[in-house]
């Protein structure tokens, strides 16, 4: 039987999720290999030295492309799926964003679906820190009567957002909603914090008829968040909660993220047709 190949991938990014990916790599050892992390300019010397000299660090896409990757794992900012999503898609490589944020934007959505179906790439879209997308992305095929995803964060994780302004976060003292409305407004405003709020509207039912909720709760247990997916539709009730750490040095984001960002790419190796 033939050996198969190993996964390259290509990191944009080098923060929590990416250290993360790295340190599960080294443990799992998967038939994976990182052949390459892009930082902004400036920021190559300082990288370079944290993951070592075997994992080549560029300052540009150009730089990370040369490298052959088989995926390009966004690990940064919305602005970096604005930015280069659409070139990555058209060279044929498959691109997985986490910051889904960016597609509350329904164009830029569109236009990176029509530049993996004309290059056959695929846009891979992980289940960040939730669960149940699996039930919602069934439930669609009925009739999707009710979608709401609710985030739940400790109010300091919201610092350097708009509720900074709305709410003395450090006087909260019990769990307060700080911005109920649509996907698309929510990863536009928290583009750190909300970008599952899109990915469920993706998976279900949609930008204009999926409800959210932002809270911050000072009664979570210390270095945790939390998050709640409600859905109705004809073929029944789908309900589940999440409890999770959060990443030591970004409480914005969950453990979970980086996790199902590499279990994603684990079953690539492990699928039938790699």
């Amino acid at each position: 039987m033939a050996r198969k190949k190993r996964l390259k991938i290509a990191l944009i990014g080098y923060g929590a999720i990416s250290q993360t990916l790295f340190d599960l790599f080294r443990k799992k050892k998967p038939a994976i290999d990182i052949v390459g992390v892009l930082v902004r300019p400036g920021r190559a010397k300082e990288t370079q030295k944290k993951v070592g000299r075997k994992v080549p660090v560029v300052e540009t896409l150009k730089a990370l492309l040369k490298l052959k990757p088989d995926v390009v794992v966004e690990a940064a900012s919305q602005q970096a799926v604005r930015d280069w999503g659409e070139t990555i898609l058209k060279k044929g490589i498959d691109f997985m964003v986490i910051a889904t944020g960016a597609y509350g934007d329904p164009k830029l959505y569109k236009k990176h679906i029509k530049a993996a179906e004309k290059s056959g790439a695929r846009l891979r879209l992980p289940s960040g820190a939730i669960a149940g997308l699996d039930g919602l992305l069934a439930m669609r095929l009925g009739k999707l009567e009710r979608v709401k995803y609710i985030s739940i964060k400790p109010p300091h994780a919201w610092s350097g957002t708009p509720a900074e302004t709305e709410f003395d976060l450090p006087s909260i003292k019990e769990p307060t909603v700080i911005f109920r409305g649509k996907p698309a407004d929510a990863g536009r405003l928290y583009p750190k914090n909300a970008n599952l709020a899109v990915t469920v509207a993706l998976c279900g039912a949609g930008l204009k008829h999926t409800e959210v909720e932002l809270v911050a709760d000072p009664t979570l247990p210390a270095g945790t968040n939390a998050s709640r997916l409600e859905a109705v539709s004809d073929s029944g009730e789908l309900k589940m909660e999440r409890l999770g750490l959060a990443m030591p040095d970004n409480p914005k984001t969950g453990v979970l993220t980086a996790l199902t960002m590499a279990d994603d790419l684990m079953k690539i190796v492990r699928s039938s047709d790699w």
